[in-house]
């Protein structure tokens, strides 16, 4: 189990640190940079400038491209880090890259920020790492946890109740002075301060039609370079997002295993299950239906647990069964496209940071009301500036830079993940379409994506309604009524809210 302690993650310190035994070290700056062996770290160099680079890259333009010469190619593009950040975008990939010349020295993770990162602001010997107990562990002088009240109670009382106990709100943790770089930001590392670098440049509306060949041929090339360099699996579920994956990797199909995790919640008549098992033997290629034991060794179960400091044992099943026993040697495609399809709706009129923790489940919690207010005060002005959905920004960085990242270090422990559309090309493109066809439901783009790419996947339908919450939401989207009806709930909760504090009844 050793091996599989803190697999895939990293540290960086300010001295020497002996019980990393068989970690990689690399020397950065004044600092040592350790790497887990399973960990790739590709280190490029030109002139004063260096790019340390810990996870993969892939060129969908040139899909045989390697890690060295994707990061050669972008020094050569790039001057400073500005230029650099600039020079990432038509790439994709789950990172984090160090950048270092003269001037600064900076990390930047991928658009999403899946490969995680944590830093603690005050002096220590660790400097940033993967987990945040990874930071607690080997620092010195030891790193407490917060002893803040709200903090207590959102993380013992609150936090578990929602999305499985792993959406944090903001960039906070458990721990004083240990902050969560979330997604659209990087770190300076010489005044250990997180600074905004996307949104960067004015995105001009982009027709559909063209949208839709970029789109595809992006997701296409992403595939291919994937597969060019790994054996890949891929989920297929009944939603638009992993079935538009599903169309790009048309041309690549036969060498990708397909399958769905049977879990608890799905039965075989579930479309999750039903809608991909039928559309694979239209298409003629083999689906696989994971059923799984639920036994764990007791000692795997420790290891998994501590590796992420955020995991939680609903997937472990799905995790050692299926990925660790079964599939280690693949990577696995997953895939966030919400990012073009407005799952948080639009802004609303008057909006509240109240508001934005009651879209992420958080409707009691003083702290993520508070933690909300802090990121909408920061993200506000440059949506404004930029003409960017608030909500959307809500959704990509602190859903996903939270809840999302977290689902992808759970996994480490077993496999590595890949999400094609990861990637502020695509992200840009998706925001650049006009938004009447990138809505939550019945959304046009992802739709002329697939049958762009391969129509005859078009035949079935996209996540049908199973229960009748599903069908009373279907109704009400279709007499346009859903989103005022979510605003006046979202509203009276946040009266409901605001007189329980004016009388001191506190939910924290």
């Amino acid at each position: 189990m050793n091996r599989l302690a803190y697999r895939r993650q990293f540290l960086l310190a300010r001295q020497q640190l002996t019980e990393l035994v068989g970690w990689n070290e690399v020397k950065l700056g004044p600092y040592v940079l350790y790497v887990h062996p399973d960990l790739q770290i590709t280190v490029a160099y030109e002139s004063d400038r260096t790019l340390t680079l810990l996870g993969y890259l892939f060129d969908p333009e040139n899909y045989q491209a390697s890690n060295i010469e994707i990061l050669g190619h972008i020094l050569a593009s790039a001057k400073d880090f500005g230029s650099f950040v600039l020079a990432l975008k038509p790439y994709v990939g789950r990172y984090a890259i160090f950048y270092e010349d003269r001037d600064c020295l900076n990390l930047v993770q991928d658009a999403l920020a899946l490969r995680e990162v944590y830093y603690y602001q005050a002096h220590n010997a660790v400097i940033c790492g993967s987990q945040p107990n990874l930071l607690a562990h080997y620092s010195i002088p030891n790193i407490t946890e917060s002893k803040d009240r709200e903090v207590l109670n959102f993380a013992k009382r609150h936090l578990p109740q929602v999305r499985y106990g792993r959406l944090w709100v903001g960039d906070g943790t458990i721990y004083d002075s240990v902050k969560h770089l979330l997604p659209n930001h990087y770190l300076d590392l010489k005044c250990m301060e997180s600074k905004r670098y996307w949104p960067n440049v004015q995105l001009e509306r982009i027709e559909i039609d063209k949208a839709v060949m970029m789109c595809a041929s992006f997701l296409s090339g992403a595939l291919k370079a994937a597969a060019f360099r790994f054996p890949l699996m891929m989920a297929v579920t009944a939603g638009e997002d992993s079935r538009a994956l599903l169309a790009a990797s048309k041309d690549i199909s036969d060498s990708i295993y397909f399958f769905i995790n049977k879990i608890d919640r799905l039965s075989q008549e579930s479309p999750d299950i039903r809608i991909p098992r039928e559309m694979f033997k239209r298409i003629g290629i083999p689906f696989h239906i994971h059923d799984y034991p639920k036994e764990i060794p007791g000692e795997y179960k420790r290891v998994f647990l501590e590796n992420a400091f955020y995991a939680k044992e609903e997937l472990l099943p799905v995790i050692y069964n299926v990925y660790f026993k079964e599939h280690h040697e693949k990577v696995n495609i997953l895939g966030v496209g919400e990012v073009g399809r407005t799952k948080f709706f639009n802004e609303p009129k008057n909006l509240t940071p109240y508001f934005l923790a009651y879209a992420l489940h958080y409707r009691r919690s003083r702290y993520a009301t508070k933690a909300c207010e802090s990121w909408l005060a920061e993200a506000r002005p440059v949506a404004r500036q930029y003409g960017l959905n608030i909500m959307t920004l809500l959704w990509w960085e602190i859903l996903i830079g939270n809840w999302g990242a977290v689902g992808n270090s759970e996994s480490d422990i077993a496999i590595e993940e890949f999400d094609p559309y990861n990637s502020h090309f695509l992200y840009e493109t998706f925001l650049s379409v006009d938004p009447k066809y990138r809505t939550f439901r019945d959304n046009l783009l992802f739709r002329e994506m697939i049958k762009y790419m391969w129509p005859q996947l078009l035949d079935l339908p996209f996540n049908p309604p199973e229960g009748s919450r599903d069908r009373l939401m279907n109704v009400l989207h279709k007499l346009r009524v859903e989103y005022p009806l979510r605003l006046l709930k979202a509203k009276a909760s946040e009266i409901c809210y605001r007189f329980s504090w004016a009388r001191r009844d506190h939910f924290d």
